[in-house]
């Protein structure tokens, strides 16, 4: 079959992968149907519906890209083990059903998820979502949560704790696939004076990396599930609190996005929050959400690139691109001024 690939421009050879997965996990009278791409990052998503004489189950397979060396966190076998960590603190996450890194199916090692019934919590729109306070609520409890995971215990030798100064360099090359000179060299100035004004080293625990409102499914009032943990390793707690404050300040935004932040908690309304919930003392707080506007930028910079160019026609990708430089600014701000970080 050409390809033999998950590829979201290749529906029907997609379908055909599935299915034959299908027939050889859930027998020959089971069919696939409704299939999709879905949201992803770092990985290629696809939902689907399995159907058998004695059920029907929902399901999203996630397959690595082949960009991806295995011994990155984002491939996506090695999410399986946090997933399921989580899910042992009360964690809401999507159950993983099966992993592997087998390739004849789909070239790349995958798991398959049930899918959640819900939806994100959109945070591009202006319009507000229904129950978005007790949404919000619950995901800093989530986060509180992930955050107290015992993964020495649960998760020895699934990835190695990452101290401030590799956080901070780590994201450089990330930047550079930007191909931008003017942003890359604002955007080093913030790398520069982050290692400069290092705090101490925190407590390690599990982080999530990109814990913000559109990787949150919800229905109903209810957090069904945090998604997306590509990012996810050890390391500092506050830069998942200083990545979901820095997603709810306009501050950090240019006037597409400020238009459109309507709804939701003030970065310092999720602060407190966060504090009370987890317990945890917002010591250099300012410094993590200058880190997170960094992170963000050279994270942003090759998608900003490609929207640029046309080859990606993505709203938020706009938004980010009007952004860049306010973000850069603003980690500035974080940085020079204790006061901006609430």
């Amino acid at each position: 079959m050409a390809g033999r690939y998950l590829d979201v421009t290749d529906l029907q050879t997609s379908t055909a992968l599935l299915g034959n997965w299908v027939g050889a996990h859930y027998g020959p009278d089971a069919t696939v149907d409704n299939v999709r791409p879905m949201h992803g990052t770092a990985s290629t998503s696809f939902g689907f519906d399995v159907t058998t004489p004695s059920l029907h189950e929902p399901l999203v397979v996630r397959v690595s890209s082949d960009r991806l060396r295995r011994t990155s966190l984002a491939d996506v076998v090695q999410q399986v083990p946090v997933l399921r960590a989580a899910r042992l603190h009360n964690v809401p996450t999507p159950e993983v059903r099966w992993w592997s890194d087998d390739e004849r199916w789909f070239t790349q090692p995958y798991f398959v998820m049930k899918r959640l019934q819900g939806k994100s919590l959109d945070p591009w729109s202006a319009v507000e979502p229904p129950y978005t306070d007790v949404i919000f609520e619950q995901a800093v409890g989530a986060l509180a949560a992930i955050h107290r995971i015992d993964w020495r215990r649960l998760l020895a030798g699934w990835a190695t704790p990452r101290d401030l100064a590799e956080e901070v360099r780590g994201w450089v090359p990330m930047l550079l696939r930007g191909r931008n000179d003017t942003r890359t060299a604002a955007a080093m100035k913030l790398h520069d004076m982050l290692l400069d004004r290092l705090p101490d080293q925190p407590e390690p625990t599990v982080v999530h990396g990109d814990f913000y409102s559109d990787n949150w499914i919800q229905a109903g009032g209810r957090l069904l599930g945090v998604v997306d943990w590509e990012l996810a390793g050890i390391g500092a707690p506050l830069a998942d609190l200083g990545w979901m404050m820095n997603f709810q300040d306009p501050q950090c935004w240019g006037p597409r996005r400020q238009a459109s932040m309507t709804w939701g908690p003030s970065p310092g309304e999720l602060a407190e929050a966060y504090e009370s919930t987890s317990g945890r003392l917002l010591s250099d707080l300012s410094w993590y959400r200058a880190l997170a506007a960094w992170r963000l930028v050279a994270a942003s910079a090759l998608m900003v690139r490609l929207y640029r160019s046309g080859r990606r026609d993505d709203p938020s990708l706009g938004m980010l691109d009007e952004g860049f430089d306010r973000l850069v600014e603003r980690g500035h701000e974080f940085l020079l001024s204790d006061t901006a970080a609430m």
